[in-house]
């Protein structure tokens, strides 16, 4: 391949995908779903291709670029036109929390464990769960965290209104198995754990979900079963 023939297809692709680009509206950026991100990658393949590839002409390459830039502009009109081609073409968001509980289901449905969850609750300055009302896995990724009302943001009247530190909730239990170093750094016992799940209504240990101790001796515990 010549610098002039690399040039030229450089050229016409730029050219294309640039106004290409701008046609499908920042579409692959603002809104970024799990299929524009696949999108985007193909779109980038198939460029980078009619650029290398002497033996495609360019001419084909960019009809193919074409139709594939169409069918992604025409999914995102059947997105926005119909509620049901929405559901299919951008799937919907999916509740891992909710009136306080996790939804075991949700996190199966999204194949989160709970280790995601805490983590994506960590990057919303969320450290310990008990403070969670809502938390929604959205199309685009992102889990959306709605904090109970004593953990929302202080307003102004609530400036002087001090709370001690809480410190990073220590999880010991998950999915019914007891995290024994856990145990030994909260200095508690078996005794302790029964005693505590006893005054929660908890029969056994294997019914609990997710069970954690912070700082202040404030315990939560996420049973299997969801009562919302």
């Amino acid at each position: 391949m010549t610098v002039i023939e690399i040039t030229i297809r450089t050229t016409v692709a730029f050219v294309i995908l640039y106004i290409l680009c701008r046609l499908l509206n920042k579409k692959l950026i603002a809104q970024m779903t799990f299929f524009d991100y696949v999108a985007g990658i193909t779109i980038g393949s198939i460029v980078a291709s009619s650029m290398i590839m002497k033996d495609v002409p360019i001419f084909i390459s960019m009809v193919g670029l074409l139709l594939f830039c169409f069918y992604t502009f025409v999914t995102s009109v059947i997105a926005i036109k119909s509620m049901r081609g929405r559901k299919i073409l951008e799937d919907e968001p999916t509740y891992l929390m909710k009136d306080g509980q996790v939804l075991e289901e949700g996190l199966k449905k999204s194949r989160f464990t709970i280790d995601s969850l805490l983590t994506n609750l960590r990057k919303k300055n969320v450290f310990n769960i008990d403070e969670v009302e809502t938390a929604i896995l959205e199309t685009d990724g992102q889990v959306s965290v709605l904090r109970k009302a004593p953990y929302l943001p202080a307003m102004q009247k609530d400036v002087f209104n001090v709370q001690p530190d809480r410190g990073v909730g220590q999880a010991f239990i998950i999915d019914g198995k007891i995290l024994s170093k856990s145990l030994e750094l909260l200095g508690k016992d078996l005794d302790w754990v029964r005693t505590v799940l006893k005054m929660n209504n908890v029969s056994k240990i294997e019914d609990v979900f997710y069970a954690q101790l912070d700082r202040q001796g404030v315990v939560y515990i996420d049973t299997r079963t969801d009562t919302v």
